[in-house]
C-alpha cells in the first residue's frame, strides 16, 4: 500500500477509496502526492514538466521512472483524445478548427498537443452550453487521405481500442449519459471524403470530474505505480 492525498477534493475522495492508498494528510498538493520508494506528483497542468500529457498517447515506461507527471487541462485532454492518433500518423495537415461546449483556455490546448510534436497551432471557440458535469469538443481536422480508410479506425483502434478510460460509441448513441459520472471519455468519427484530402469531424465528451478531472489524476498516478490502470476507478 501507498500513502497519498491531494488538495483537490474530488481526488481526495477517490483516493480514500482506492484498495492501494492510506491517506497521509501531511502530503498536500494542487495535484496528488503519493510516496512509493520516494515522493512522487501528479501536477495539475499549470505546473508542466517533462513528463506528461494523456496517458493512452504515452510510454507507460518514462511514467514509471518519474517522480513527476502533469496531466492535460479539460480542454487539452478533448483536444488530445480527438487529434492525437491524427497527428502521431501524420494524416492532418493543417491547423484543426475545435469548438469546446464551455468556457476554457486556449493555451491548455496548445501545451497538450505539444505532447504529441503538434506546435502548428488551432482554430478556436467556445460556447456556453449547460451540460451538467459534462463538457465536449467538436473538432475539425482536415487530413490526407490514406491507402485504404480502414486506416484510419485503425490508428485510433490502436491507442483506444483496449482503453478502460476512452470509448468509442455509435453516434447514434451520442447522450451525455454515456459519461456523466463516470471515469471514462467518449468520442465518434463522422467523415466527409474528398479527392486527395477529406473532412474528418471528431466528437467528444467527458464528466469534468471524471476523465477531465480527478480520474485522470488517478489513473496517472496507477500507471505510476504500475497498478491495474483502471483500479480506484471502478
Amino acid at each position: 500500500m501507498i500513502q497519498a492525498s491531494s488538495a483537490n477534493s474530488a481526488v481526495l475522495e477517490l483516493l480514500e477509496n482506492h484498495p492501494r492508498v492510506g491517506i497521509d494528510s501531511s502530503l498536500t498538493t494542487k495535484g496528488l502526492c503519493f510516496v512509493t520508494n520516494r515522493t512522487r506528483f501528479v501536477d495539475p497542468p499549470s505546473k508542466l514538466s517533462a513528463v506528461g500529457g494523456l496517458v493512452e498517447l504515452m510510454d507507460n515506461n518514462p511514467l514509471v521512472c518519474a517522480d513527476r507527471a502533469w496531466v492535460p487541462s479539460p480542454a487539452g485532454t478533448l483536444a488530445l483524445i480527438g487529434l492525437g492518433p491524427l497527428v502521431e500518423s501524420g494524416l492532418m495537415v493543417e491547423e484543426p478548427a475545435i469548438l469546446l461546449s464551455y468556457p476554457d483556455d486556449e493555451q491548455g490546448i496548445l501545451d497538450a498537443l505539444k505532447t504529441v510534436q503538434w506546435e502548428k497551432g488551432i482554430m478556436f471557440q467556445c460556447e456556453d452550453h449547460d451540460l451538467g458535469t459534462v463538457r465536449g469538443a467538436y473538432i475539425l481536422a482536415k487530413i490526407k487521405n490514406p491507402e485504404n480508410w480502414e486506416d484510419l479506425d485503425a490508428i485510433y483502434e490502436e491507442r483506444y481500442g483496449r482503453s478502460f478510460m476512452i470509448r468509442r460509441v455509435d453516434s447514434a448513441d451520442w447522450e451525455t449519459e454515456l459519461v456523466e459520472g463516470q471515469p471514462w471519455a467518449c468520442y465518434f468519427m463522422e467523415l466527409t471524403e474528398g479527392e486527395s484530402e477529406s473532412i474528418l469531424a471528431i466528437h467528444v465528451m467527458a464528466d469534468i470530474n471524471g476523465k477531465l478531472g480527478a480520474a485522470q489524476y488517478i489513473h496517472m498516478m496507477n500507471v505510476m505505480c504500475g497498478f491495474e490502470e483502471s483500479i480506484g476507478l471502478v
